[in-house]
């Protein structure tokens, strides 16, 4: 069943009714047609394509270190942080360089919280 895309709110509710209304009678062919053809055109959509292409900047961006390499330049990383912490270096940078810091810690801090926005599947509390 072809289904338009200019048809208003009634027509779809009239179809889609003409259709699940014979599931009791055993029509179940045509459900399983009309729910197929709606991933089809969801599958093709540019909302899938875009969640797509998100998902591969997703993985490659946020997997953890995996090789030797990868460890050791996280590792030389936090020492560079650890000496200038120590020596006191923050002293001296200039405002474009500490608001540009400001950011990148406040970018961790709302990836941690929308990672348990997401782990608990709810914004305000986790669902006991």
């Amino acid at each position: 069943m072809a289904w338009r895309s200019g048809s208003s709110k009634y027509a779809v509710v009239h179809n889609i009714s003409e259709i699940y209304r014979p599931t009791i009678n055993g029509y179940r062919e045509k459900v399983l047609e009309a729910l197929k053809d709606k991933a089809d055109r969801a599958a093709k959509s540019e909302l899938a394509k875009k969640i797509k292409v998100i998902k591969g900047f997703y993985t490659l961006e946020m997997a953890p270190p995996v090789s030797d390499n990868e460890m050791k330049k996280l590792f030389s990383d936090l020492a560079l942080v650890k000496e200038f912490i120590q020596t006191g270096c923050y002293k001296f940078i200039t405002v474009k360089q500490a608001w540009l810091l400001f950011l990148v810690g406040t970018e961790v801090g709302l990836w941690f919280y929308l990672g348990e926005t997401i782990g608990k599947m709810h914004i305000v509390g986790y669902k006991v």
